[in-house]
């Protein structure tokens, strides 16, 4: 009988040592994986920090190239108003075209910026 509740105890014991390796395998691997988490986690919040700067300037890009615009509607009127009649037409057209090349090599750099 005593060999029997000494070979019970012994199974016992070797069963609980197989479930405490077994629980700090887990414990290890839930160790590194919060770590790994945690390392991600700063990788992200600093992407994000960089993508708000980001936004900040084009914000203000934005902001400056609608004032432009805004100037450059007034540029038409008084451009308008200073035509002379004989030669305004051809004048015109041509302001007109450096204008449009200028816009063109705005948008340009917007696409190049986005």
């Amino acid at each position: 009988m005593e060999q029997s509740n000494s070979r019970m105890i012994e199974r016992k014991l070797s069963d609980f040592e197989k479930k405490l390796d077994i629980l700090i395998l887990t414990k290890e691997k839930l160790s590194w994986s919060v770590s790994e988490l945690q390392r991600e986690n700063a990788e992200l919040r600093s992407g994000n920090a960089a993508l708000k700067v980001e936004v900040q300037e084009i914000k203000k890009k934005y902001t400056s190239l609608q004032k432009d615009f805004n100037k450059s509607k007034t540029f038409v009127k008084i451009v308008t108003s200073k035509l002379t009649p004989t030669g305004g037409l051809a004048e015109l057209k041509e302001t007109v075209e450096r204008y449009i090349e200028e816009i063109d090599k705005c948008i340009e750099l917007l696409e190049d910026t986005l």
